[in-house]
C-alpha cells in the first residue's frame, strides 16, 4: 500500500477507520475545493469502512449476486451481542453454587473480546492444553453460537467474515482507487479485504495530507497541570498570531483530564461562559468525542427518577439529595428554596439509606408540620410517580416498559418547567432514540421486571456517546491518541508523554492463553505489539501538522516520572509559560491599582439585636472571631452528614437523659446499702423508657432490636459510671439540679446554657458537673486569656458568683477510663481533681491566682471581654492553631489559603 499526498479525484473512494473521521474529511474536502475557487465539484466518496462494505453486500443482495436465502438475517448490534453472551454465560453457570457472585456483564465483555480475537486473528485453541478459564469460555461460546443460530443473526466479527467471503467469491462493482484513512493498526480482517480488493484490480493507497512537521520539539514540566496550562497558553499564542489557525491538543488520558482542560480553555478563551446564561456559548474548541449519554444531567435525572419509582431496596440519601436539587423534574425553579430546606431536614431526620416510600412519607409530613416546608408540586409529582409505578405490571417486554417509563417521566413533568436549550433538546432527542433501542429488544429479552429494564436502559445510555452539534467550526480540537485529524493542522501539542502512559501497557485477555495472543500479535498482547502500535501513531502525529510539540511531566504527587522513549530523540526546548487563571487575567487586565481591604470589622451589635448560639457563640468568638460572625450572626452552617443509627451527639444526648431521669428519682444514695443488681434493674427500666421516647421523634423509627441493644448500652454505661466513679467520691453529696436551663445576659448578649448537674456537698458547697462522652474538652484554657470552653465558667462566675463553689468539672462517661476532670478549690472534693493551687498543678500561676476567688474573677473578666469583642463586631480570622478549627462549620468562608498569601506578602515586605 502506497501513500499519496495529492487531492483525491472524484472516482476515488476514501475508507475511514471511524464515522467521525469520515465526516471530518468530507468537511475538509469541501473547504479545500472552496479555497481553490471551485463553484461546484464532484467530491470523492468518503465512508467508514464497515458502512462501505455493508453497501457493497446490500447492493449484491439486491442484484441477486448473493443468494438471500443463504445469507444471515443480519448482524447483531453490540447490545444484542452482549445480551446473548450474558444469556449463554448464565445458562452455563446456572448450576454453579456461587452464580450470584459472578459479574455476568463483565464476563460477557471479556468473552466478546476473546471471541473476536479467535476469529479475527485466526487463533486456534488446543483443548488438551488450555486453562480452566479457557475451557469455561469455550462452553460459553458454544452456547452463544447456539443462541445465534436460533436467532438467525451473526455477531459482528462472524458477519464481517461472511461479508469478506462474499466479496472474494463474487464479482462486485468496485472503485478503481481506494484510499485508507486513520488505520493505525491493520487487523487480519482488514488485511484480507485489502488483498481481495487488490486481486480485483483496485489500487490501494493511504490517504495523506502530505504534511510533514517543519518544527518538532519536546518539553518537560513539573506536573500534568503545568503541561495543560502550557498547552492552552500555546494555543492562545497561536490564535493570536493567526486567528484562522487549526490546532489540536492530544491527550492520552483524555477522560480523566477532560474537565480540567475544559475549565482552562474556558478561562482563557471564553471567560463569559462562567455565567450560567452563557454556559452554551459556542466555543473556539471542541472535544473530538462526546460523553456517555448517562453522564448528561438531563438523562441522569430521568434515570434517577425511574430508579426512585421502582427500586425496592433503600437508596443512598446522597441520590435523594441530588434529585431534590435537580432542575429537570417537577417545579424545581419555583420550589427551589423549599426543596433545599427539605434536603437539610432530611439529612437530620432520615438514615443514610432511605426507601422511596419513606421519602414520600417524609415529604408529605413536612407539608403539615407546625413549621411546614411547602412544596406542593414536588409532593404531587412524587405521589403520582410512586402510585403509577405501583400499578405497573410486574413484568413486561421492553417496548411496554418504554411506554411505562415515558408515562412515569411525564407524571413528574420531566424535563422540567423551563424551556430547554438547544443542547438540552438534542440530549432529550438522543435519549428518546435510546428508548427506541430498548423497545427493539423484545425478542432478545422477553418479559423482564422493572429494574432489569432500567438496568438495560442505563447500559444503553452508557454506551451511547453524545455531543451536541454546534454551528461554529472550532480552531482547537482536543482529542485522544487514537484519533486522527481529518485535515492538515497548523500545530499539534501532544501532552502526557510519560512511559507509564505511552506506549500503553500490555493487557492480554484472560480467557485465551497469553502466549497465543502474543504469537498472533493481537491488540495489547505484548510490549512489542504496543511499541509498534505507538510508533505508528507517533509517525502519524509527525505528519499531521507543521509544528508538533511533545510534553511530559516530571512527577505526579510524590511519584517521579520518566518521559516516553518515543520522544527521547526529539530536541528539547525550554518550558513555556502556562495559561493564566481567570482570576489572574482579571487582575492583570485591571485598569486601576488593586487595594487590599482588611475585613476584620463586622457591624457592631445594635441595642435590642438578638444573637443566638448559646455558649458555642462565645466559644467561637474566643477561638476565631470570624467563625462566630459567619456561623452565629450570619446564620451560615454546613449541611449535616446523613448516617445510619445514632451519631455521637445523639448517643451523648441519650446518656444525658438516662442520668437526668435517674437523679430525678433520687437526689442522694447511701452507697453502703445500694445493691448493684437493684441499681441495674432500675437503670434498665429508665434506659428503655428514654430510648422509646427518643425513638418517637424520628421520621423513620429504629427497629425494636436496635432499641433493645441501645437501651442495654445506655444501662451498662450509666451503671459503670455510678458504680465505679460516683460511688468512690470521698464526700457525700446530693444532686440538687439536673439539666437546668439558664439564659444569663452578658454585656447585653443573652446566652443560653444547660447545666447537666449541680451537686451540694454536706457543708453546703457546690460541685458543678458537665457530662462528656466524646473526647475530653481542653479545660486548660480556663487559665488563659481566651476561654474556649466557657459553659462551666459562665455558670460559676455569672450565675453562682455569690455561692460557695467547691469544684467545676467534666464527667467523662466512658466504660473504661471514666472519671472527673476539671479544677477544684481544694483537694479531695472530687476524685482525680487536685486543688487549683496544688504544687503539681501547673495550670494556674500562683502569683496571678492566689486564691479560688481569683479564678472565678478571671473567668468573669475574660468572658466579659469576649462578649464585648463580639458586641463590637470583631470578626478577624485570628486563631492560635489551625487544629482549633477542626469543628468549624464555616471553615471555607475563613479563606485560610488567602490569609496565608496575605501573611507571606506581608513577611516579604509587600502591602497588605
Amino acid at each position: 500500500m502506497t501513500a499519496t499526498n495529492v487531492l483525491p479525484d472524484s472516482g476515488t473512494v476514501i475508507l475511514c477507520a471511524s464515522a467521525r473521521l469520515a465526516q471530518g474529511i468530507r468537511q475538509w474536502l469541501q473547504q479545500t475545493y472552496q479555497q481553490q475557487g471551485h463553484a461546484q465539484w464532484q467530491a470523492p466518496q468518503v465512508f467508514p469502512l464497515q458502512d462501505w462494505v455493508n453497501q457493497r453486500i446490500e447492493h449484491a443482495l439486491l442484484c441477486g449476486q448473493i443468494d438471500i436465502a443463504q445469507a444471515p438475517l443480519g448482524m447483531l448490534s453490540t447490545t444484542q451481542e452482549a445480551l446473548l453472551w450474558e444469556q449463554a454465560i448464565q445458562h452455563c453457570l446456572r448450576q454453579h453454587s456461587a452464580i450470584d457472585l459472578f459479574n455476568t456483564n463483565g464476563l460477557a465483555s471479556a468473552a466478546m473480546e476473546a471471541n473476536r480475537y479467535l476469529i479475527e486473528w485466526n487463533i486456534s485453541l488446543d483443548m488438551d492444553d488450555t486453562s480452566e478459564e479457557t475451557r469455561q469460555f469455550l462452553q460459553w461460546r458454544q452456547q452463544f453460537q447456539t443462541l445465534c443460530k436460533q436467532s438467525g443473526y451473526l455477531e459482528g466479527v462472524r458477519y464481517q467474515t461472511w461479508q469478506l467471503e462474499q466479496l472474494h467469491q463474487h464479482t462486485l462493482t468496485l472503485s478503481a482507487s481506494i484510499q485508507l484513512a486513520g488505520f493505525d493498526r491493520i487487523n487480519p480482517h482488514v488485511q484480507t479485504l485489502l488483498e481481495t480488493l487488490q486481486a480485483a484490480g483496485v489500487h490501494i493507497s493511504a490517504f495523506d495530507h502530505g504534511m510533514t512537521a517543519q518544527h518538532t520539539q519536546r518539553m518537560t514540566f513539573a506536573e500534568a497541570m503545568d503541561e495543560m496550562r502550557a498547552a492552552v497558553h500555546w494555543a492562545q499564542q497561536q490564535l493570536s498570531a493567526n486567528p484562522q489557525a487549526t490546532l489540536a491538543i492530544v491527550v492520552p488520558e483524555l477522560d480523566s483530564l477532560r474537565d480540567t482542560l475544559a475549565n482552562l480553555l474556558d478561562d482563557t478563551f471564553h471567560p463569559e461562559a462562567l455565567h450560567p446564561a452563557q454556559a452554551e456559548t459556542p466555543r473556539c474548541y471542541e472535544f473530538s468525542l462526546g460523553l456517555p449519554l448517562s453522564r448528561w444531567p438531563l438523562v441522569q435525572c430521568a434515570l434517577h427518577v425511574l430508579r426512585l419509582a421502582f427500586q425496592a431496596s433503600p437508596m443512598p440519601q446522597a441520590e435523594l439529595s441530588v434529585l431534590l436539587a435537580d432542575i429537570y423534574w417537577s417545579q424545581a425553579l419555583y420550589e427551589a428554596d423549599a426543596r433545599a430546606a427539605l434536603d437539610a431536614e432530611m439529612r437530620r431526620q432520615l438514615p443514610l439509606q432511605v426507601s422511596a416510600q419513606t421519602f414520600a412519607r417524609f415529604v408529605s409530613r413536612k407539608q403539615q408540620d407546625e413549621y411546614p416546608i411547602l412544596c406542593p408540586a414536588l409532593h404531587a409529582d412524587l405521589t403520582a410517580l410512586l402510585t403509577q409505578a405501583k400499578q405497573t405490571p410486574r413484568k413486561q417486554v421492553p417496548s411496554a416498559w418504554v411506554a411505562s417509563f415515558t408515562a412515569l417521566l411525564a407524571a413528574t413533568h420531566w424535563p422540567g418547567e423551563r424551556s430547554l436549550s438547544s443542547h438540552e433538546h438534542q440530549c432529550q432527542t438522543k435519549f428518546k432514540s435510546v428508548l427506541t433501542q430498548l423497545a427493539a429488544l423484545d425478542a432478545w429479552l422477553g418479559p423482564v421486571d422493572a429494574m432489569s429494564a432500567l438496568h438495560r436502559l442505563s447500559q444503553l445510555c452508557q454506551a451511547q456517546i453524545f455531543q451536541p452539534q454546534t454551528v461554529r467550526l472550532p480552531n482547537i480540537t482536543v482529542m485522544g491518541m487514537l484519533e486522527a485529524s481529518a485535515q492538515p493542522l497548523d500545530g499539534v501539542w501532544v501532552m502526557g508523554m510519560n512511559d507509564h502512559v505511552w506506549p500503553p501497557l500490555s493487557r492480554t485477555n484472560a480467557l485465551i492463553p497469553a502466549e497465543l495472543q502474543r504469537q498472533a500479535g493481537t491488540p495489547n498482547a505484548s510490549s512489542e505489539v504496543q511499541m509498534a502500535f505507538a510508533s505508528q501513531i507517533h509517525q502519524r502525529l509527525l505528519r499531521s501538522a507543521k509544528q508538533v510539540i511533545f510534553s511530559s511531566a516530571r512527577q505526579e504527587g510524590d511519584r517521579l516520572l520518566r518521559m516516553s522513549p518515543l520522544i527521547q530523540a526529539i530536541p528539547e526546548a525550554t518550558e513555556t509559560a502556562g495559561a493564566a487563571t481567570l482570576a489572574e487575567t482579571l487582575a492583570r487586565n485591571s485598569t486601576q491599582d488593586w487595594q487590599w481591604l482588611d475585613d476584620h470589622q463586622a457591624p457592631p451589635i445594635q441595642e435590642g439585636e438578638h444573637i443566638s448560639g448559646g455558649t458555642g457563640l462565645l466559644r467561637a468568638q474566643a477561638l476565631c472571631p470570624a467563625w462566630a460572625f459567619y456561623q452565629y450572626r450570619l446564620k451560615a452552617r454546613k449541611l449535616d452528614t446523613p448516617h445510619n443509627g445514632l451519631d455521637a451527639m445523639q448517643r451523648g444526648d441519650l446518656i444525658h437523659r438516662v442520668l437526668a431521669a435517674f437523679w430525678s428519682q433520687q437526689t442522694t444514695l447511701d452507697w453502703q446499702t445500694v445493691d448493684a443488681d437493684h441499681l441495674k434493674t432500675q437503670l434498665d427500666q429508665i434506659a428503655a423508657e428514654v430510648i422509646a421516647a427518643f425513638n418517637s421523634e424520628f421520621a423513620q423509627p429504629f427497629s425494636a432490636v436496635f432499641c433493645q441493644l441501645e437501651a442495654e448500652r445506655l444501662s451498662k454505661l450509666a451503671l459503670t459510671w455510678l458504680w465505679e466513679v460516683e460511688r468512690e467520691r470521698p464526700q457525700a453529696f446530693a444532686v440538687t439540679s439536673v439539666e437546668q436551663v439558664f439564659k444569663p445576659l452578658i454585656e447585653g448578649i443573652q446566652v443560653k446554657l444547660v447545666i447537666d448537674r449541680v451537686d451540694t456537698l454536706a457543708d453546703g458547697r457546690l460541685v458543678v458537673v458537665d457530662y462528656k462522652t466524646g473526647s475530653m474538652p481542653d479545660f486548660k484554657n480556663w487559665a488563659s486569656d481566651k476561654i474556649s470552653e466557657p459553659q462551666l465558667p459562665i455558670y460559676a462566675a455569672f450565675l453562682l458568683q455569690d455561692a460557695d463553689i467547691a469544684a467545676v468539672c467534666f464527667g467523662k462517661l466512658r466504660l473504661t477510663d471514666g472519671g472527673f476532670a476539671g479544677v477544684a478549690a481544694e483537694d479531695d472534693i472530687v476524685p482525680g481533681i487536685k486543688a487549683f493551687n496544688h504544687e503539681k498543678n501547673k495550670l494556674f500561676d500562683p502569683e496571678q491566682f492566689p486564691d479560688w476567688r481569683s479564678v472565678l474573677t478571671h473567668w468573669h473578666t475574660q468572658i466579659t471581654r469576649t462578649a464585648l469583642a463580639l458586641k463590637a463586631g470583631e470578626a478577624a480570622v485570628v486563631f492560635e492553631a489551625e487544629q482549633d478549627l477542626g469543628y468549624c462549620d464555616v471553615l471555607p468562608l475563613l479563606r485560610l489559603p488567602e490569609r496565608q498569601l496575605q501573611f507571606e506578602q506581608l513577611q516579604a515586605g509587600g502591602a497588605v
